[in-house]
């Protein structure tokens, strides 16, 4: 690194976070994340952006979160606001009865008042989040800590939607802030509002959130009185300043600069299985790949492995049918996928299809060429016979593919949630044909298995039913599953107590953290 570099990283990690690594020690109560994307708003109901949830999260209480055992979601929900709730026989409504002793941070106590004005303002917003909350018809006040929902439709996987930051539980008390009809949208944009462990104490927009102890709150930090995020846009400068001591979290780390961070004292590299699961859609409509036969063969000429450990340099996993572990209806008995290229060209030979046929690989992204997954499995299906051109569209011309205007083509899920209906509903429902249901996929039996699934309340049920569904998908390969990526963040060695949810994978629970030697 040149003198110039040097002088320019230390002078960003001294404007930022008050630190030179010749000036007075840090503070050890507060810890510091990097997030390589601009933070630009605080407002629960305004936003789906991550490294804008991450100050969310920590900032607000919802009803529910998510249970998990050693980082892992059991797919099952545990109060949070809510000390317990009851669910109408027939799914339609939902009480929750409100713990007592939480409160925001100007002392105000949460009630259902609370919960039913943050519900309605998300609504009546209109912003991102408020698609979330499709289904809901009202919010009843049914007495100071009972509040009721009422559903259009019953909605099974209604609970891991109270669990994301969008469904916070916002202080009235911004209507005395709202100006015009912007609901309170331009001073939560900057402010803080909520029942969490901390508050806003500094916003500079698209570069640092900076959260200090809440004193209202009932979970009160274990050891960190601060929180300071901060936009650092570019991975090697990350990288540098955690190696400095600038920061304490470095999330996601790229390939690029793991195995330099590996090699420092004082840093190490944690991963595990993020909630993102990529495919390679097959257009069933397609007369070629209407033959389960050519779909196998797909399949079994993708070396996985390889792909895995060339590209992503190991983080990548193969999956047991389409569910990952930690999202119900997994099924840990279903065989991984095979890599066997003289399987395939057996089978391509059995179903007719000549050597040579042409596959046109739509390949969807802004950039200057295709990634090198695209050209790896281009190459690989070259190997069993196929003639495959990528094609290239831009994000804006994606519609492309939902019109069914493509022969095979690659998409990536996150599960914003761990719920099976996410992956079932995007992939394998044909009423979704023409929209998330890419590879056009139809089968009576699954779409029966979705709907019963869907309208289940019993999550043993619904891990079932799904179950039967994933058996089918995996039988007749409408789409070839790649892998689940990891995800990896970098961290001093001296952080303690972290956890990681593969669910929200950036999202830490920094008020139960602490330093080494302090409990």
């Amino acid at each position: 690194m040149n003198s110039l570099l040097r002088g320019l990283t230390c002078a960003l990690a001294v404007l930022l976070l008050g630190c030179n690594s010749s000036g007075p020690e840090r503070d050890p109560t507060r810890v510091t994340m990097a997030v390589a994307r601009e933070i630009n708003t605080l407002d629960p109901a305004a936003t789906f952006v991550i490294s804008n949830q991450l100050a969310i999260n920590l900032a607000y209480e919802k009803l529910v979160v998510a249970e998990l055992v050693e980082g892992k979601p059991t797919g099952r929900m545990i109060g949070q606001l809510a000390e317990r709730w009851e669910t109408s026989p027939d799914g339609l409504q939902w009480t929750f009865f409100l713990r007592r002793g939480h409160y925001f941070d100007d002392g105000a106590e949460v009630t259902a008042e609370a919960v039913k004005f943050s519900f309605e303002r998300t609504l009546k917003l209109k912003a991102p989040p408020a698609q979330f909350l499709f289904f809901l018809r009202s919010v009843e006040v049914i007495g100071p800590q009972e509040v009721r929902f009422t559903l259009r439709m019953p909605v099974a996987f209604f609970l891991q939607v109270l669990a994301v930051p969008t469904a916070s539980i916002v202080n009235p008390s911004v209507s005395e802030k709202i100006k015009g009809d912007e609901l309170g949208r331009r001073w939560l944009t900057t402010n803080t509002a909520g029942s969490g462990p901390y508050r806003v104490e500094r916003f500079v927009r698209g570069q640092q959130v900076l959260l200090r102890e809440n004193p209202m709150a009932s979970r009160k930090p274990d050891y960190f009185r601060e929180v300071n995020f901060i936009v650092v846009k570019d991975d090697a400068t990350r990288a540098i300043q955690l190696s400095k001591g600038a920061l304490d979290i470095v999330d996601p780390v790229p390939g690029t600069v793991d195995d330099w961070l590996r090699r420092k004292a004082g840093l190490k590299i944690e991963a595990g299985p993020s909630p993102i699961i990529a495919f390679l859609h097959m257009n069933n409509d397609r007369p070629l790949f209407k033959d389960p036969r050519v779909r196998q063969a797909v399949s079994l000429a993708i070396d996985r492995e390889k792909i895995g450990s060339a590209i992503y340099d190991g983080r990548a996993r193969l999956l047991r049918g389409v569910l990952p572990e930690g999202v119900p209806g997994h099924d840990a008995s279903l065989p991984l996928p095979r890599f066997d290229p003289g399987e395939a060209k057996r089978l391509l030979e059995e179903a007719g299809v000549k050597q040579g046929t042409r596959i046109a690989f739509t390949v969807v992204g802004d950039g200057n060429s295709p990634s090198p997954v695209a050209v790896a499995i281009q190459h690989q299906l070259q190997a069993v016979g196929f003639d495959v051109v990528i094609e290239r569209i831009s994000t804006a011309a994606r519609t492309k593919i939902m019109k069914g205007d493509f022969d095979i083509t690659m998409q990536s899920i996150n599960l914003d949630f761990p719920d099976p209906s996410i992956v079932f509903n995007f992939v394998y429902n044909s009423a979704m044909i023409g929209g998330a249901n890419f590879p056009r996929y139809r089968n009576a039996e699954v779409d029966k298995l979705i709907a019963r699934a869907d309208r289940s309340l019993d999550l043993d049920q619904r891990a079932e039913l799904y179950q039967q569904a994933q058996r089918i998908v995996v039988e007749q390969m409408p789409t070839a599953v790649l892998y689940q990526l990891d995800w990896q963040r970098a961290q001093r060695a001296d952080l303690r107590g972290v956890n990681y949810n593969f669910a929200q994978p950036s999202f830490y629970n920094f008020e139960s953290m602490s330093r080494h030697g302090v409990r």
